[in-house]
């Protein structure tokens, strides 16, 4: 759970109060920490009139509107889930990680994560605040699940995989949520089939209905048998406990 930080007299050096961060060139996912290393990522708006073939505009577009930095139409990226949110608490101080910057799929290229841009390294811890986990993290998981519940497949069909639409926004098959196009998502079939859009916090809820915390099921014996340490496990379970609602998936754009 997040906490609102207690107003400081003396900022350390890079904090400022939430009226005074610029968010005119924030054209993608924008990183901010506040005084308690709680981070946050803010990655779109959704405008009073979004069009119905857009999912939502850059955080920057709320500017254009009377209220738009007082209401609760930002899109926010936390443990794998998109959610409407509101901007920063007015009486606390933050920090924009400049240094950092946020990938998602693109071209060929499936990898996703958070990027330090000096080493060009990932933080993996970043990464896993952000998305619940790394993809190494995420497949390993699902390629564990899938060989306990019967649904394995030889290595070189790749399946399940971490993948992602190039042209289309998508309805997750589990929870029905949204998942917009070049954001990551599990496929456990080829596209087309049932279970081919599993996303990624639909598949930590699973996780968590299947591998309860306070005994080993036989899913979760079987998952760190095939593979799968019992490290990472428990961070995609955290994941899990996120709460609030994903962004819904409209049937018609």
């Amino acid at each position: 759970m997040t906490y609102r930080t207690k107003p400081v007299t003396e900022p350390p050096p890079g904090f400022v109060p939430a009226d005074k961060i610029d968010i005119s060139s924030w054209g993608s996912s924008e990183l901010v920490v506040d005084l308690a290393g709680n981070v946050r990522c803010y990655v779109g708006y959704i405008a009073p009139n979004q069009p119905s073939d857009l999912p939502y505009y850059a955080p920057s577009v709320a500017l254009r509107y009377k209220d738009g930095m007082a209401s609760y139409r930002f899109v926010e990226l936390c443990r794998g889930m998109l959610r409407r949110s509101s901007f920063l608490y007015g009486d606390g101080y933050y920090r924009v990680l400049n240094d950092r910057w946020v990938i998602v799929p693109s071209g060929a290229d499936s990898y996703f994560g958070v990027i330090d841009r000096i080493s060009r390294e990932e933080d993996v811890e970043l990464t896993r605040i952000l998305f619940g986990g790394t993809r190494c993290d995420i497949e390993a998981a699902a390629r564990a699940l899938s060989k306990v519940i019967g649904r394995g497949y030889p290595e070189m069909v790749q399946l399940p995989r971490v993948t992602f639409s190039k042209t289309r926004n998508n309805r997750c098959d589990i929870s029905g949520c949204l998942i917009p196009k070049n954001f990551p998502y599990l496929a456990f079939e080829e596209s087309q089939q049932e279970w081919s859009h599993v996303s990624l916090h639909a598949f930590y809820r699973l996780l968590a209905l299947i591998c309860p915390k306070q005994q080993h099921s036989q899913v979760q014996r079987g998952m760190l048998n095939c593979g799968v340490s019992e490290e990472i496990l428990g961070l995609l379970l955290k994941a899990a406990e996120q709460y609030g609602n994903p962004l819904p998936y409209r049937e018609v754009w």
